[in-house]
C-alpha cells in the first residue's frame, strides 16, 4: 500500500470511498493518524469527490405525465360497430351456389370484423405508450437512489475527517489534562501495571479522548463505563462513556458527550450492567487523578 512510507493517491480514493478491504483500512488509519502529508491528501480528495457529488443535476419529470397522456388516450374516438337495425330491407335469396351469393357475402362480413380490431389497435397503443412511460420514471428513480447513496457515502467520509482533525487538536492541545488510570492500590499493596488507560481533556470545550489496554474481559451483559470526576466540591461524577474491549484487552472512548467548562479532578471506570447507569457501581476497577 505504502510507497516510501506514505499512502499511494490510488489507495487514499479508496479509502475516502470505504473501499479498502478490512485491514487495509486499518493500517491506513494508523498511518493517517501520524502522517500529515497523507491526511492533507485526504482531505483534498474528499473535498473533490464531495464537489463532485454535488455538481450532478438532478431532474424529475412532470408529475401529471402520465395523468395527460391517459386523460388524451380517454377523449380519442373509438369505433364502434352499428347494425343498420333502422333500416329494413326486403331479404333477396339467392341460391348458394349462385354467382351473387359469392360476390355478396364478403363485403357484408368485412365491415363488420375490420371496426372491432381498430378499436383494439388504438388501446393497445395507449398502454403501451404508457407502460414506456412508466419505464422511463422508475429508470430515473433508480438515478437518484444510486446518486443518494453515494453522496451519503462521502458526507459520511467528511464527517470521519472532521471527527479525526477534532481528535488530533485535542491530542495536540498544550492546555489538555493528561491523567493517567491504573488499578486503585489499598495500603501495602503491590503496584500493579495492567490493565491501564489514558486520558487527554479539554475542559474549555469538553473534548476527550481515552484509551485503555490489558482489560479484563468482562462478564455477559456487562460493560465498563467512564466517569468524569468533578473538581468542584459535592458535584457528582459525570457519565462520559460505555465501552467493550476487544479480544486484546483494548478499548477507547473518542470524543463523548460532554458539558464544556467542566473541571475535572480525575477519571474513574466502573464495571455496569450494560446500558450503563446513572452513578458509579462500587468497585472503581481503574482510576486517575
Amino acid at each position: 500500500m505504502n510507497t516510501a512510507n506514505h499512502i499511494t493517491q490510488d489507495d487514499l480514493y479508496l479509502f475516502a470511498l470505504q473501499l479498502l478491504p478490512e485491514a487495509d483500512m486499518k493500517s491506513a488509519a494508523m498511518h493517517l493518524k501520524e502522517c500529515a502529508v497523507c491526511r492533507a491528501q485526504l482531505g483534498e480528495i474528499q473535498g473533490d469527490l464531495v464537489t463532485y457529488a454535488l455538481t450532478a443535476e438532478s431532474q424529475t419529470p412532470p408529475s401529471q405525465a402520465r395523468e395527460r397522456l391517459l386523460r388524451q388516450v380517454a377523449a380519442e374516438k373509438k369505433v364502434i360497430p352499428v347494425d343498420p337495425v333502422e333500416q329494413q330491407i326486403e331479404p333477396v335469396l339467392y341460391p348458394r351456389n349462385s354467382r351473387m351469393y359469392q360476390m355478396d357475402a364478403p363485403e357484408e362480413r368485412e365491415p363488420r370484423r375490420l371496426a372491432p380490431v381498430l378499436a383494439w389497435v388504438g388501446w393497445g397503443v395507449a398502454a403501451c405508450l404508457a407502460v414506456v412511460a412508466g419505464m422511463q420514471v422508475d429508470q430515473r428513480k433508480l438515478v437518484e437512489q444510486d446518486m443518494a447513496v453515494v453522496t451519503a457515502q462521502l458526507s459520511q467520509s467528511v464527517a470521519q475527517s472532521e471527527q479525526s482533525k477534532a481528535v488530533m487538536q485535542t491530542l495536540q492541545n498544550a492546555s489538555a489534562m493528561q491523567v493517567a488510570l491504573h488499578i486503585p492500590l489499598n495500603a501495602g499493596a503491590v503496584p500493579k501495571l495492567d490493565p491501564e488507560a489514558h486520558a487527554t481533556y479539554v475542559p474549555e470545550t469538553g473534548a476527550l479522548v481515552f484509551v485503555a489496554d490489558h482489560l479484563d474481559p468482562l462478564q455477559a451483559q456487562k460493560t465498563y463505563e467512564l466517569w468524569l470526576l468533578p473538581a468542584e466540591a459535592g458535584q457528582a461524577p459525570i457519565p462520559a462513556g460505555l465501552f467493550k474491549p476487544d479480544a486484546n484487552g483494548n478499548a477507547s472512548v473518542v470524543m463523548p458527550d460532554l458539558p464544556r467548562g467542566v473541571t475535572a479532578k480525575g477519571f474513574g471506570v466502573t464495571v455496569e450492567n450494560d446500558g450503563g447507569s446513572k452513578t458509579p457501581t462500587a468497585p472503581i476497577v481503574l482510576a486517575g487523578m
